[in-house]
């Protein structure tokens, strides 16, 4: 739980690195901005719009488990779609999407390997 924090959308003035996927955040794109203190450390976290977007989508699923104290923890969007999909039933398209959203962490995180497997 946070004590407290703010969450707005800017516009980068300067090339930034996604707390989820580590990809770039490139000058002039919008990001989500999430700042304020939880158990007493204040830290700041900024994630490309895709990743909030994936985060949105897995965190509204009757599947995803919060460990009961928080929602999600920044930075282990990944690791937490690789969770979540095995948990939705086989032949239902969210288990894909969920894969999908896993692997285009992955291509964000290292381009140049994904133009070169391509």
């Amino acid at each position: 739980m946070s004590d407290f924090q703010t969450t707005t959308e800017p516009v980068a003035r300067k090339l930034h690195s996604c707390c989820e996927c580590r990809g770039h955040i490139e000058p002039g794109q919008k990001y989500q901005l999430t700042a304020g203190c939880w158990e007493g450390d204040m830290s700041s976290f900024k994630t490309c719009l895709a990743c909030v977007e994936a985060r949105d989508w897995a965190t509204a699923q009757p599947e995803w488990c919060g460990d009961g104290e928080h929602l999600f923890y920044f930075g282990m969007l990944e690791e937490d779609l690789s969770n979540l999909a095995p948990e939705i039933a086989p032949g239902d398209g969210r288990r894909f999407k969920a894969y999908r959203m896993q692997s285009q962490i992955v291509h964000r995180r290292f381009p140049a390997k994904a133009k070169k497997a391509a």
